[in-house]
Order: structure tokens, then sequence, then C-alpha cells
């Protein structure tokens, strides 16, 4: 049936056969429960809803009856919200009504009804029926009542009486057959169902006459008393020798604690926690008879505002609103005996059950607030323990009025401004201003207010005025109780000043590299931007350098380019200036190092010469097996000349040494391994070969001259296939060679391989390549190219993969450079060996013609091709033979941490969706392991004197094995964009970056340990992207600033913190104070639970 009543207002029809309106056509999509079992006095919600909730509001009736909002009964939304179920005000049928606010269509949805379940708390024992006979059936009576089926449990004395043929238990009956003096005792019953377990207050002492038994004149009962007071049980005898006690079946005799009384009383003194349980008085006389009574400390749980008023009040004092009902109900604590709850008024009187304040039981109601109704008003609970009472502080607000709206005001940058919305309301926090401004479509949203200071008192304090304030304010006034009130728009002008955004700072260049010198300001009007050399009048410049728009292009550094450079903004404001230094260095370069290996006898001497040369001038350091001089320093020294002297070789010098040579332009290393040889070797060795010594020298300088022979022959026929060659491709097409990538040193500034860049720009465009294709149509290197780049060439060249061998699975997204996806590479060999289907690899596109990517991308390429270690993907592969250009590293199988912190919180999140096969939460001792990865894989990036850029968990690869490794994937054109801010028209990480990065262009180490400490910070916070609650603009101006706040992270456990995980020092704005004490990290096996 209640399906043909769906049907048909789907239809449109109702009984009598009308066809309703397109609105009226909605049904119950869920209709509340027909039955709902819920204990007394605990919480439930019957809920409904209409298949279209578009123009409907809801109501509830009991039977026939419109339900009002109550504290105890009240909707949320469409379902109807009982706090505190009560039997009989919550009996009958309750229906959800939904009707149409247009067409006043109602629809009823089907009745439900509360199975209450309940247990009466107080309980007696009576005697059925009341005389007691000399001998006979007794039965006794446990008064109680509940819903359901009551299980009942009888004890005598406080032991449980067990179902045998003198004893039978029927309902709430107990049956005693063949009574005598020897049942005599106190019996009590314990009622059980659904709802709980309540023990009898009342029971009833047996007292059966016998031969030989004492007789009862005064029995024991149950005593509550107040700690620290005495309590008394009162127990006579008539017939007998003498009355004993027993607690706890411990006898009890006369002491300070306990006096027992010449009439078998029992006094106990200072009562404590340790006096409660069961008291047992036993009179003696031939034969002995005993009663029990219990004792209970009487307590009162303290009132609460957390806890103790419903609904909860978190923010007091309580707001009313003029001429508005309130309600509020208190709630009785926990106490022994049950407490007496009453309401007091703000002149301390006891609030009647009549008048406009008035109580409902523990309900304070106002129906009409008025002003003289504000004030304190105390719930009070009070028994045999005493008192606790709550304030309840009530305001009665009225509603806001606005005095003068905010006017329209002009400033100029950096200046102090205000707007000022004058009102009449109460005061703060009852009443609150915000402000908004104009986001654009007349939208407006709400100014963060730690950007703005802000008072009270309506007024908005511009403390420094920028650029991006500019624009259209609404100030918006809220008095709780009442709907916000808005002022008239105002609007902020702002006159930008000239000024250099950013500011040029000094650089340093590599000699015979291209480079470029920035310059940048903004104004009312459009500057005009120049540059200047050390002071001189013109702005002539050697032809090498051009000035292109307050851009100073470098198309070969040279040494007179060494010094001061100035920049020159103009336009109608005015003229403003800024110098920086240009220095040229020369990158170390080794000119004689020792052979590798290198052998020596034991016990002889031997030198590691190491000459290098740049500019300024290297300085010069060994280490042995990567640790910095690890030697013994009374037989090793390091001579002026910077050779390494062993004046006496032993075996435990055999080792990997390393001279390190660094200066302005970076550090490099050359390694050469030692090999100790004894002289027994040698003297077998010298045997042997000391008849062939002549033999073998005459073959070698033979050897050499014919190979010098045919060199020069060779040389020279290959010369002029050259040239010729040349010519004919030149008179047919016309074509300069490709020019290579602008690669740049490890400190982040152009090195000084020779590069050439195609000269005529008017030629088509044709994708950038990293290096010469190792397949099929290969071109020659230039004449003039040097011989380190030709290793550079060749050691790539070992790296070249077939495409048609990559098959792409999936796409990752898109970075600065192009496309990233996943792919499985045929024939690769990954770290597990071969494998026949191949390796998945990650693999990133070069799809761009921007310099500035280019450069960042060979930088990336050179990086990770010289990087060997186990926490930092690997460079497995290049694809060079076509456009574009691919570069193919190490992926794992779990992908990017990101992802992983982000599924394992919303595995955990309480969200309805599948999260099946989600790995669990990480745990902090788990995110510790990770970090302490993160750090050696950055330590060892460090080592090599080479800066990440961009380490966030978006960057860090991750197994399921729990191993990571860092990476550069750096979607920051789709999956990660919301976390890249456009700066300078460059895409960057400014939430992970520090001042001197963001603004002076400064990466350092220093700078990646910024990084890292807000990794960690990510890590911790499962994901969440650090600094969520401010806007893009508003990080950048915080960081300008040095005033951007960081949430402390959860506390990391032992052992990280001591060894550089307080984030406080790695955060420091000045970068020379974050320290990071990474040659004491624990290993990997260190327990950090």
């Amino acid at each position: 049936m209640a399906n043909l009543i769906t049907a048909l207002f789907v239809l449109g029809l109702t009984a009598s056969g009308p066809v309703l309106g397109q609105e009226d056509q909605f049904y119950f999509s869920t209709n509340p429960e027909p039955v709902t079992s819920v204990v007394s006095g605990r919480s439930v919600t019957l809920s409904c809803k209409a298949s279209a909730d578009a123009g409907l509001t809801y109501y509830w009736q009991q039977g026939s009856h419109v339900l009002a909002n109550t504290t105890r009964r009240f909707q949320k939304g469409p379902d109807l919200h009982i706090t505190r179920v009560d039997r009989e005000k919550d009996a009958g049928d309750f229906t959800c009504i939904a009707s149409n606010v247009t067409s006043h269509f109602s629809l009823k949805s089907q009745a439900a009804r509360l199975n209450v379940l309940w247990l009466l708390e107080e309980v007696s024992v009576e005697q059925q029926p009341p005389d007691i006979p000399g001998s006979g059936d007794v039965t006794l009576r446990c008064k109680t009542d509940g819903s359901g089926e009551l299980k009942i449990d009888w004890y005598r004395n406080s032991e449980k009486i067990v179902r045998n043929e003198r004893h039978t238990m029927k309902g709430k009956k107990l049956h005693i057959r063949g009574a005598t003096a020897a049942d005599n005792g106190v019996f009590k019953c314990v009622t059980r169902n659904e709802a709980g377990t309540v023990d009898s207050t009342t029971n009833y002492a047996l007292a059966i006459p016998g031969d030989g038994y004492p007789i009862p004149r005064a029995f024991p009962v149950k005593q509550i008393a107040k700690k620290g007071e005495s309590a008394k049980f009162d127990c006579n005898f008539e017939n007998a020798e003498d009355t004993q006690w027993f607690f706890d079946s411990s006898p009890l005799v006369m002491s300070e604690k306990h006096s027992i009384h010449q009439n078998g009383s029992l006094v106990i003194h200072k009562l404590s926690s340790e006096d409660e349980g069961i008291y047992r008085c036993v009179g003696v006389a031939a034969k002995k008879v005993a009663y029990s009574a219990e004792l209970q400390l009487a307590y009162l749980e303290s009132l609460n505002d957390t806890a103790s008023l419903e609904p909860l009040q978190p923010n007091l004092p309580a707001v009313v609103a003029e001429k508005s009902e309130f309600e509020v109900t208190c709630l009785p604590p926990k106490g022994v005996p049950k407490p007496r709850v009453w309401w007091k008024a703000p002149n301390d009187h006891v609030i009647s059950d009549s008048g406009p304040v008035r109580v409902d039981e523990t309900r304070l109601i106002i129906d009409s607030a008025r002003l003289e109704h504000a004030g304190n008003y105390t719930c009070v609970a009070e028994n045999l323990a005493g008192i606790s009472s709550l304030s309840l502080p009530i305001y009665v607000s009225t509603p806001p009025k606005l005095i003068q709206h905010p006017k329209n005001t002009t400033v100029d940058e950096d200046n102090q401004a205000s707007l000022s919305c004058l009102f009449n309301a109460p005061p703060y926090p009852i009443t609150t201003v915000r402000w908004k401004k104009d986001s654009g479509n007349g939208h407006f949203k709400y100014m963060p207010e730690d950007l703005l200071g802000r008072h009270n008192n309506g007024t908005l304090i511009f403390t420094q005025v920028q650029v991006p304030d500019r624009g259209t304010y609404q100030c918006e006034i809220t008095t709780k109780g009442f709907k916000p009130i808005y002022s008239k728009k105002a609007s902020v002008h702002v006159n930008e000043k000239l000024k250099f955004h950013p500011r040029p700072v000094s650089k340093k260049f590599e000699l015979e590299s291209m480079a470029k010198l920035h310059c940048k300001a903004q104004g009312a009007d459009k500057p005009v931007i120049k540059w200047l050399k050390n002071n001189q009048r013109t702005f002539d410049f050697p032809e090498h350098i051009q000035d292109i728009n307050g851009t100073l292009h470098f198309n070969r550094i040279l040494r007179t380019d060494r010094g001061n450079y100035t920049c020159v903004a103009t336009n109608t404001q005015g003229l403003i200036n800024a110098t920086i230094e240009v220095d040229v260095y020369v990158s170390p370069k080794f000119i004689d190092i020792p052979s590798n290996p290198t052998e020596a006898i034991e016990g002889s001497s031997v030198m590691l010469h190491c000459v290098v040369e740049g500019d300024p001038m290297p300085n010069i350091q060994w280490d042995k097996d990567n640790k910095l001089n690890n030697f013994d320093t009374d037989r090793i020294t390091v001579l002026k000349n910077n050779t390494l002297f062993i004046k006496e070789v032993l075996q435990i010098d055999e080792a990997r040494y390393a001279c390190i040579a660094g200066n302005t332009g970076g550090f490099k290393r050359e390694e050469v391994q030692l090999i100790v040889r004894s002289r027994d070797y040698f003297l077998n060795m010298g045997g042997a070969e000391e008849g062939a010594l002549m033999t073998r020298t005459v073959t070698i300088t033979l050897s050499a001259a014919t190979a010098y022979m045919l060199l020069v022959v060779g040389l020279m026929v290959w010369c002029r296939y050259r040239r010729l060659k040349r010519k004919q491709s030149y008179l047919q097409t016309g074509a300069t060679p490709e020019g290579t990538l602008l690669t740049k040193a490890e400190n982040g500034e152009p090195n000084g391989e020779k590069t050439e860049l195609q000269s005529n720009l008017s030629k088509p465009f044709r994708e950038p390549r990293l290096a010469e294709c190792a397949e099929g149509g290969s071109q020659s290197h230039s004449s003039n190219s040097s011989g380190g780049h030709k290793k550079s060439r060749s050691s790539y060249d070992k790296l070249s993969f077939p495409r048609q061998d990559l098959n792409k699975i999936l796409t990752l997204g898109h970075g600065q450079f192009g496309e990233v996806f996943v792919a499985k590479a045929k024939g690769m060999k990954g770290s597990g060996g071969a494998d026949d289907e191949g390796v998945v690899v990650m693999v990133k596109a070069l799809q761009t013609r921007d310099e500035h990517a280019l450069q960042e991308f060979k930088r990336e390429m050179d990086m990770y091709h010289k990087l060997r270690h186990e926490h930092i993907a690997r460079l497995l592969g290049l694809c060079r033979d076509t456009d574009p250009h691919y570069v193919i590293s190490e992926y794992t199988d779990w992908g990017d941490l990101k992802q992983l912190l982000l599924a394992t919180t919303a595995a955990t999140s309480g969200s309805k969706r599948d999260v099946k096969g989600l790995p669990p939460p990480l745990t902090m001792a788990q995110l510790v392991q990770l970090a302490l990865q993160i750090l050696r894989g950055m330590d060892h990036l460090a080592s090599q004197r080479l800066t990440h850029k961009d380490l966030a968990a978006r960057n860090i690869l991750i197994t399921s094995t729990h191993t990571v490794k860092i990476a550069s994937i750096g979607l920051c054109k789709d999956t990660y964009s919301h976390e890249y801010i456009k700066h300078h028209d460059i895409l960057k990480p400014v939430r992970w970056m520090p001042y001197e990065a963001v603004f002076e262009d400064d990466f350092s180490t220093k700078s990646d340990v910024w990084s890292f400490a807000v990794l960690f910070w990510e890590m911790v916070h499962a994901g969440e992207t650090p600094q969520a609650k401010h806007p893009d603009e508003a990080v950048v101006s915080l960081l300008n600033k040095r005033e951007l706040q960081w949430r402390p992270p959860k506390a990391a456990p032992e052992p990280l913190q001591p060894h550089g995980a307080d984030v406080s020092r790695l955060i420091a704005q000045n970068p020379n104070q974050r320290v990071l004490v990474l040659d004491k990290m624990p290993d990997r096996n260190s327990n950090c639970n």
C-alpha cells in the first residue's frame, strides 16, 4: 500500500485523482524507521528526506500535535533529534511532514514509534503476606518494573541465593519453603534488563523466631554518609550472649575508628573511601543469626559548562536577542544520593515555575527577553555530599545601527590608511565587525584578519598600503541574535610609487659563458629602464653586451666585465637607481692529477700531485674514502703545492683518495685509488721481467712510432673529408650548426662550456635538443668544442635508449618542460635485473623553447646523471633521436609521497567511500624513518655541492617497502598547480621556499634545509598544504615582510629531534642559522618508537 501511494505521488496523482503541479511531484526517499529501540535518557534521531528538497519545509508531529523545538527535542535539518528520551513525553507516533512553500502541498511520512527501554530506579523488597509465621513458607516480592523481560537475582546478606528445593524464584517473587530461623537475614533483589541494572534501595530483614536463636529487635539498614563524618548501624538482639560486627568478613573491635555500644550499635568515625562496603551484625547465643547492611559514601560531581548545560554554551555570555525566546537545561550531575537541581535568578532568588522567566523541571525558560532579564543565572545541584553551582551569564542584545558609512580614500603606496564604519551596537564579542573586498564580478570575500590591523570599533587600518590593496570594500556588522547589516561600499585608490620589483642583486658569472642581468621596475607610469657601468655618464656598452628593455645581455663574459653596474629607472614620478656588483670567475680545472690507480711499495714514500687552475685561485683539500683529512698526520702531510705526501706507505693507506678544488665557481673533485704492494710482490715480478725489459722497450717504441704515423695520415684524410662536406652543406642549405643548450654550474650560474646559439632568429623554430642525436643523422661537434664538452657528450651517449621500446602507461601531468608520464621500458635493466616485459620508469619530455626552462632542464639532467645514491632517483636513459627529447628516470610502485599521505588520510577520515586496498596510515615511527632517508639523500646531494630547489612531498617517490627516492617530478602545470605561485612570470613553490630564494634568487644548501623543514611539516600533517589558510598573495606578502608564522608540527619523537629536526632551527630567517646536523643522524635501524 505504501509503495502504491508513493507511485501515485511520483505520477502526480492524489488520492482523489487531480493532477498535481510539477513542483509537487516529490516523495519521501527516506522514511523514519517504524520502530526504534532506545534506552530511556539516551539520544536518538528520527530521519526523513524528500526526493527533492528545493522549495520544501519540514516539520514533525507527535500524534496530531505539531512539535516545537526545545533544548531536549529539536529539528536538525529535516531530522528530529531527541537528546534525552523520556518514556512518557515521547510516547505515541511521530510523523515527518514535507510542505511545498509555494503551493502549500504537504506530504506525510510513515509513522515512527519509539520503543523506550526503561527500568524503575526505586526498587524495594516486601513479604507476602506480611505476617511472619513461627515456621512455614515465606514469599518475598521484588517491587520493580521495566520494559521487556526482567531478570531478577536474589541475595541474602549479600550472598547470592541459588535456586534449589527450598528456594524457588518465579517472576518477581522468591519462595522459601519451610523457612526457619536459620533463614533469617537481610534480603535484597537486583533487577536487570536491556536498560541496565538496579539494586533494591529498601531491603527486607527476615526475622523468624527459633529455639536457641537470638531474637532481633533492631536491624542494620543501608547507610549513605558524608565523607569525614560518622555513620551508625543499629543492631540489637534479645537473648543474645554477644553481638559481633564484621566488615568484609573481618571482625571489628573497639578502636579510634570503630565504636561498639552496649546495645550493639556500631559507629564508624571519620569516614573515608576505605570504609565503604558490607557490614554484618552477628547475634551470638546457642546459635548465631546475622544481618548485613551496606555503607556508601555520598558524593556529588561538579557542574561544568562543557557537559552540564543543554544545549552547550561554548561562548559566554549566552546572548539572547531582544523579544526572543531562550531555553537552557541544567543536566543533574552524577551523585549519591540523587541530587536536587534548581535555578537562581540574578537577584539570588529561586526561580519559580511561572512568569516570563520560569523553570520547567531543570529547564530555564525566558519567554520574551527584555533588557532587565540580563544577568548571571545560577544552576544549583545539592545532595548530602554538598552543593555545586554553575553560573550562566545571559546578555540581551539589541539590533545594530549604522551611524556613518565608510568614505572613498586615496593614498600613496607604503603609507598608512584607514576606513571607518561607525555604528551603535552591543560591545565585542556580542557584536563583530568584518570587512569584505570586491574580488571581481561583484563577489566579495572577507579580508584576512592577520594581514590588516582591525579594531572592534569598525575601523579598518592598512599599516602599509600596497598596490593589491586597491579595490572596493564594505563593512559588515553582526550582532548575535540579529541578521548582519552592511555599510555602503567605499573605494581605496592607491598611487603606485616608482620602485624596483624585484630589486637587482649582485651576480657572479663564469668566464666565456652567456649571462643576463635583469632589472624590473614599476610605477604609476611604465618606467624606462637603462644600465650604467662603473658610474659612466653614457649608456654605451661593448659589442658583446646589449641592453634590451632593462635586461643586460652578455653574449660572452669577459674578464673586463667585472665591476659595478647601476640600473636606472625613470618615469613621470622621478628617477630611482640600484647598483650591483658583477664578478667573473673561472671554475676549477685540474692540470695535473695522479694516474688512477697508483701503486706504491709498502715502506716507501709516494706523492699524489694535484695542480688546479681557476679564478680566483681554488682552495684544495684532500679526503680519504670520502672523509675529509682522514689521515695519519705523522706520516701523511699536504705540501705547500697541495701535493699529498705519504712519507712511509703502510697497508692501511690503501684507499680511494680525492683532491677537492673549490672557488666561487663551485667544487670539483678527482679521485685516485692507491694500491699498496708488498716488497716481495715487486721482487717476484722483477725477476721475471728483467730479461724481457729490453725487448718490451723496443716493441713499445716501434709501435708508438707506427701509431703516430697512422694517426697523422688518418687526421689529414678526415679533415679533408670534413671540409668538403661542410662546403657542400653550406652551398645547399646555408644552415648553421645547431646550438647546444646553455648549461649551468652546480651553484646555478652558467658554466664555462662553449655554446652556440642560432644567429638567424627568423628561421623556422626547431625543438631544442639536449645533445647531438645518438642514432642516425648525427652531426659532428663544432671544431672549437672543448675536450670536456666531448667527454660530457660521450657519457650521455652511453645512456641512449630507443624510444620505440617505451610503452606509455599513464600521464602523470605536465611541468614547466612538458609532459611527464609513466612508461614501461622494454629491455632496460632495473634495480632487480633484466625484465623481458620491461621496467616501469618515469619519462619527462622536453617540449618548450623557454630559455630559463631549458637551462633548468639541463641542470636537473646533469645533477641526476652525476648523483649515485640509494635515496636519489637515478637517471636511466635518454631519447635524443628526434623531438621531443625524453629523459628516463627511476619510478616506484607507490608513486609520490604526497599522494600516499592524502590517500592514507582519506582511509581513516570516516568517509563512506571505498578505500579498500589503501595502505594503513603512516605511524610517527615510519614518518621519522622516511625523514631520515630523505636527509641521507639530501646529505649526499649537498656533499656534491648541488641544490634541489623543489624539495616537497610531491617530488619524493616511495616504494611499498617504505624506501624513498628524491626526484624532480615537477607537475606544476596541472596536478600540483595549486602548490605553485607565479612570481615574476616564473612558477615557484613559494610555500616551500625561504626569503632569499624567492626574492633574491639565491639557492643553496641552506634553502634546501628550509624546504626540508616544510616537507617534514607536510609529512606530519598528513599531506596538508603548508600555509593553506593564506591565499597566494598573502603568502608572498608575509614572506617578503618576514612575518610568515608556522603552526608547529606534532612533536617528533626521539631520536629525530636531537639530530636537527627542530623546525624552529631549520626555518630561521638568517640562512647561516639554519642548522641540520647530518653527520650525527641515527642509522636506519634506530628505534624511533
